[in-house]
């Protein structure tokens, strides 16, 4: 199986936003299904070209909210990895843990100009 990631803001589908697309927003929006127990990696291709800088500063922001009352084997969601566009997220495996549904929904913020 595989990992399916659905953008639903700035744009919505299975295909990332472009850089173009990015550059005018402030998040990126998708949610991640592992369907099966050994998908453990989701990468989120945001394109919102996070600097140097910002990414020293610990940004961008991910906010990673669970759609699915945790069942026994529901395994946990952690962000491994964070570059200019890009955001990884590592699940643990666990018998059980890959279900058809949408299992988390991630936010992908910018900082905001005024707090910059």
């Amino acid at each position: 199986m595989a990992v399916t990631i659905t953008f639903t803001s700035p744009i919505t589908g299975t295909i990332p936003p472009t850089a173009a697309q990015a550059a005018v927003q402030n998040t990126c929006k998708a949610t991640v299904i592992a369907s099966a127990d050994a998908d453990t990696t989701a990468t989120i291709t945001h394109n919102l070209g996070f600097t140097a800088a910002e990414l020293a500063a610990g940004y961008p922001e991910v906010v990673v909210e669970s759609l699915l009352q945790a069942p026994a084997g529901l395994s946990l969601w952690a962000i491994t990895s964070k570059t200019a566009n890009t955001t990884v997220l590592t699940k643990s495996v666990a018998v059980g843990s890959g279900n058809a549904g949408a299992q988390i929904a991630v936010t992908v913020k910018r900082v905001h100009s005024v707090i910059q």
